[in-house]
């Protein structure tokens, strides 16, 4: 019998075909394996974590053609980027409305969901600005595990 996570992982996964079929993009071997790993990382991966993975089972995958492939979900609206503060890129499969707390020391990512935030309204100057398309929040600090491991 399969765990929540990995009936949560192979909805993904369905999802993922479908949408690309409707966008007209081939579904391969390569990319579903991608998108697999994506969805199984804990934390949202890099593209090196993506490559390690996927190169366990597929062996003649390129780096390039991890990036290349990650590229293509992302321009495609299949995955978002998460720019850390060390200008590396992370990735998220959760294209629900959500935010991140981020780890400053050990660089970990976790998602969490704030409805009293997505529908405040934005303050006067914002919608000023211009055309707002998106509201994300970065909550940044210490995780527990570097918390604890700082004090001892």
């Amino acid at each position: 019998m399969a765990s929540y996570k990995e009936k949560e992982i192979e909805n993904l996964i369905e999802g993922f075909e479908q949408v690309c079929r409707s966008m007209g993009l081939r579904v391969t071997h390569q990319r579903l394996e991608i998108f697999r790993e994506m969805a199984k990382y804990p934390g949202h991966p890099t593209a090196e974590n993506v490559f390690g993975r996927v190169r366990k089972r597929l062996k003649t995958i390129s780096l390039d053609t991890v990036y290349r492939t990650i590229a293509l979900f992302e321009k495609n609206g299949l995955v978002r980027r998460v720019q850390m503060l060390d200008n590396s890129a992370r990735f998220d499969t959760n294209l629900s409305i959500h935010h991140h707390l981020i780890c400053t020391r050990c660089k970990s990512i976790e998602d969490f969901y704030w409805p009293d935030f997505d529908q405040m309204r934005l303050p006067s100057s914002a919608i000023r600005w211009g055309d707002i398309y998106s509201r994300h929040i970065e909550v940044r600090g210490l995780c527990k595990n570097c918390k604890k491991a700082h004090k001892e």
